[in-house]
């Protein structure tokens, strides 16, 4: 019964693009001029679908993705996965996992709505983890920018002494942003609530445009508990739509008592797609997800594949990304969790088989028991993976990633619809 499910999901999900493929051209046809749209000049829509399997822990792991993919980046995802792990790391779940960008005013990029969601099952129990995740946007004018969101979390964590302990969120936050001819202006205000207790929150940013299309970024976020009072600092380059052969780049810093996070890259070749759009709501987005939820982070980026794309974005690509996060193991004792990855990529887009070459650098750290000093103290792991991927006949992908330290390895076959 499982098996016809599945069977009878990917079916569906592969004539989803010929069902839809007309409204999509209708909507290039209204939309010629790029001046009016804030994603930048139309691009034909998209399709990839993935199916994967995955090494993990000595787990098998497998999964069947898909997502739309066109100026506006991906507008539709889905992610059907069996024995893996949920977005909070702690159990094993079967999983659904999907979203979607609507644009219901007559196809206008003015107003858009996201919403997605997770529904998992606990491996070996009848619990359940529900998330929500929604947010409306709008544009009235190309300098005015509004957002209203909405997230939810109900499900179990790790507790002590039952091995599932019940645990509610929901978060509630408010986003407007005025651009002049250089600078702008952001504002938020948010609540959330943990279990039975409220935290409010309320922020200020700015972006000041320089020279060469670089940029930089300031924001600050207070919380009624000052553990969350938040720092936010990015500096960059976005290429422009017609690369100028300038690499782009982007460097962001995050911080809160006892949270540092860190992601970077550096990305050039005439194939660069971190445009001003993409620079731009990256970097807002990092800044407001202060006020939202950590469960619903891969619903917000679209990110459900298998095995990142994030490659296609230039012909050669060096990302890093850091987080440091303190927690109290023992009554006034603090470890840390966390990691530090170096990613490299290597895209050959001018030859037959468009191979990508990948080479990554990982540290894992995690809190350990000292049985000699009756203490936790940090422990620190490293190791390389490396990804190797190809391009069929401009259709089928074939995408693998080997640790060998670790002896996991991944495997995703996916097919392109343009």
């Amino acid at each position: 019964m499982k098996t016809r499910l599945l069977l009878t999901l990917v079916i569906l999900c592969l004539l989803i693009p010929f069902l839809f493929g007309q409204g999509a051209q209708s909507h290039h046809q209204r939309n010629t001029d790029p001046r009016h749209s804030v994603f930048g000049p139309p691009r034909a829509p998209e399709w990839e679908f993935q199916l994967s399997s995955l090494k993990d822990d000595g787990e098998a792991v497998s999964s069947f993705n898909f997502y739309r993919k066109d100026q506006r980046n991906k507008t539709l995802f889905l992610k059907l996965m069996d024995n893996g792990l949920n977005n909070r790391s702690e159990f094993r779940v079967r999983q659904l996992s999907g979203g979607a960008l609507l644009f219901p005013y007559k196809n206008d990029d003015r107003f858009q709505i996201d919403v997605g969601g997770t529904y998992d099952v606990l491996k070996d129990t009848s619990l359940t983890n529900k998330i929500l995740f929604s947010r409306v946007t709008f544009r009235p004018k190309r300098y005015l920018w509004f957002r209203l969101g909405y997230e939810s979390f109900n499900g179990f964590t790790a507790g002590h002494p039952a091995p599932h302990q019940e645990y509610n969120t929901n978060s509630g936050y408010f986003v407007g942003k005025l651009a002049l001819r250089s600078i702008s202006f952001s504002g938020l205000i948010g609540n959330a609530k943990i279990d039975d207790v409220t935290n409010t929150r309320y922020g200020f940013g700015t972006t000041i445009k320089g020279p060469v299309n670089t940029f930089i970024f300031g924001g600050y976020i207070r919380s009624t508990e000052s553990l969350e009072n938040t720092r936010t600092l990015a500096i960059g380059r976005w290429a422009p739509f017609r690369p100028d052969g300038l690499p782009s780049g982007f460097f962001i810093w995050k911080h809160k008592e006892n949270y540092d996070f860190n992601l970077g890259g550096i990305l050039w070749g005439k194939k660069n797609l971190f445009v001003r759009p993409a620079a731009l709501g990256m970097t807002q987005g990092i800044f407001i997800s202060s006020a939202a939820l950590r469960e619903n982070s891969d619903l917000r980026r679209g990110q459900l594949m298998t095995i990142t794309d994030d490659y296609r974005n230039a012909d050669i690509s060096l990302f890093y990304v850091y987080l440091n996060k303190g927690i109290e193991v023992m009554p006034g004792a603090i470890s840390h969790v966390g990691f530090r990855a170096v990613q490299l990529f290597y895209f050959i887009s001018d030859i037959k088989f468009s191979p990508v070459l990948g080479v990554f650098y990982n540290e894992e750290t995690e809190p350990a028991f000292d049985p000699m000093t009756h203490s936790f103290y940090d422990k620190t792991i490293n190791f390389w993976s490396f990804h190797f991927g190809l391009t069929l006949f401009d259709r089928f992908i074939i995408n693998s990633m080997l640790t060998p330290d670790k002896s996991e390895w991944t495997l995703a076959l996916s097919f392109l619809y343009r």
